[in-house]
């Protein structure tokens, strides 16, 4: 039995034919010209899928980098400003040992004053500074208020508060890119103890208040200490409790005094009459210690409980200084968490931008391979498209 062949049909699948390779060229010459190797979603749809994804993580890769460089201005900018308070808080220090010499004049303490004075200007501008975009420091999450204003009497206040502002560098991780100025400046713990001193002296004393400690975290009474001459170098004590006596003792410098959880010991010279009040106090303000220098150093150089006083304040600039030191390390410890987490991102992004290449990106040789196999396959077509439409029965009539 013999079938008729339709010209018709053989002409329009030579004509299919030749479309799709042509389709073809036009595919290769597209990715020759682009690079990349596919071109359109159906061309490989699961590979579509996963660029898409590595976009979206690249992206996020992109917010995460510029956080890090956020954070890491915000946290330079407050390196600086602790550096330059630590070495206030240091001058200071000096300053006042050197007021405590006997043989200043008065003329020379009352410049020291002036000097304390200065510092403490410069440390309350420094307190209050603003970053680039006009946020305060130290101001805790309120970096639009200013945190710290001085009143008539010279006291300093709060107006943050005393949380972090935080900032994400990567989807587990938060740093913290601000300290409040309350825990920087305000809390800092006291280096006597639980207690602050009121130095009571007899001229010429030398005591000092060493420690004063108590286990009774709601004992918030105030104490007295009043020593008395036993004989033969001898001291006894007088220990008062909000103002009654509790105790009364020979004073043992090695054991000092103890009386229901309430602990004290002192050091140097003492001298018959020489007292001591405490009121509680676990932490203290560099802003008070800088205005306890400048009225401490009012007083006459021969006044004992004023040079007790300075002392006091001594110690106080000396922790302020460590504080602010072990303050100042903890921002250069996250800003190598940036650096960190900087690189963990960097080489992060190099094996995404590898993942996208893989897909993505074109094969050249192999592209010019196919580009040419494809154009000798359009060349066939097209000669068979030449001889298909020529045939005709009239050709062998």
């Amino acid at each position: 039995m013999m079938n008729r062949i339709s010209s018709f049909h053989s002409y329009q699948n030579v004509q299919n034919d030749l479309r799709r390779q042509e389709n073809k060229i036009h595919h290769n010459q597209a990715q020759l010209a682009s690079g990349k190797q596919l071109q359109k979603p159906a061309d490989d749809p699961l590979a579509i899928h996963y660029l898409q994804k590595v976009g979206q993580q690249t992206e996020q890769l992109k917010q995460f980098t510029d956080s890090i460089v956020l954070s890491r201005n915000r946290l330079e900018h407050q390196e600086v400003m602790l550096r330059d308070t630590e070495q206030f808080a240091d001058k200071a220090k000096r300053l006042t040992m050197e007021a405590i010499n006997g043989s200043l004049s008065p003329q020379d303490r009352e410049a020291k004053a002036r000097e304390i004075e200065e510092l403490a200007r410069n440390f309350i501008a420094l307190a209050n500074t603003q970053d680039e975009s006009g946020n305060y420091t130290f101001a805790g999450t309120k970096p639009k208020t200013q945190p710290f204003f001085v009143d008539n009497s010279g006291r300093i206040s709060y107006a943050g508060d005393d949380y972090q502002r935080k900032m994400r560098i990567s989807s587990s991780m938060e740093i913290a890119t601000s300290d409040p100025g309350s825990k920087l400046f305000m809390e800092i713990d006291n280096p006597l103890g639980d207690y602050k001193p009121d130095y009571q002296l007899q001229n010429a004393s030398e005591l000092l208040l060493e420690k004063a400690l108590n286990r009774d975290a709601n004992d918030n009474s105030q104490y007295k200490i009043t020593f008395v001459e036993m004989g033969d170098n001898h001291f006894g004590y007088q220990l008062e409790k909000n103002g009654s006596v509790v105790k009364v003792d020979d004073y043992d410098p090695q054991k000092g005094v103890e009386h229901n959880g309430f602990s004290l010991r002192v050091k140097g010279q003492i001298t018959a009459g020489d007292a001591i009040e405490l009121s509680p106090r676990k932490t203290f303000s560099v802003f008070d210690s800088f205005r306890d220098a400048m009225a401490w150093m009012d007083k006459d150089v021969s006044d004992a409980s004023a040079n007790a006083q300075l002392h006091q304040v001594t110690e106080e600039f000396h922790t302020a200084f460590l504080h602010l030191t072990k303050a100042r390390t903890d921002v250069g410890t996250r800003l190598n968490s940036l650096d960190v987490q900087e690189q963990q991102h960097e080489d992060f992004k190099i094996s995404l931008a590898r993942s996208k290449s893989s897909f993505e990106d074109l094969d050249y040789s192999k592209a010019v391979i196919e580009f040419e196999e494809n154009s000798r396959a359009l060349q066939a077509s097209q000669l068979a498209f030449g001889k298909t439409k020529d045939l005709t029965l009239f050709n062998y009539l």
